[in-house]
């Protein structure tokens, strides 16, 4: 990962401004945006409160279905190998910490989290 790229994603993850992520296929966008719905359920106070928008159905089932596995990976209590990852199971760990302290049981009931399409 390149410094520039680097800059890219720390900014994607500053949760104090919205953004709209552009970039090629492969390049890691659904991890980041998984990593940023993820801290946005770490300092809100219901998940209904943060929404997600996606082009596609397939893109919000997708998007759906990585945080959820985040959310199981965040319940293990061994980080994961990949470096990539380790974020997004931190990020993970600290939702269900939030989710466990509001009573919000997201690992049951993953319907709460808002990911949409905009058709």
């Amino acid at each position: 990962m390149t410094a520039v790229d680097q800059d890219a994603r720390d900014q994607a993850l500053d949760i104090s401004q919205s953004i709209c992520v552009t970039a090629p296929a492969g390049s890691g966008k659904t991890e980041l945006l998984t990593q940023r719905l993820l801290k946005l359920l770490v300092v809100s106070e219901t998940p209904e409160q943060v929404l997600a928008i996606t082009f596609t159905r397939k893109a919000a089932a997708e998007m759906r279905e990585r945080v959820v596995d985040a959310l199981t990976l965040g319940a293990q209590t061994d980080a994961p190998t990949e470096a990539h990852k380790v974020l997004t199971w931190q990020l993970a760990q600290d939702a269900l910490a939030n989710s466990n302290n509001h009573n919000w049981e997201l690992a049951k009931n993953p319907a709460r989290i808002r990911v949409q399409t905009i058709d």
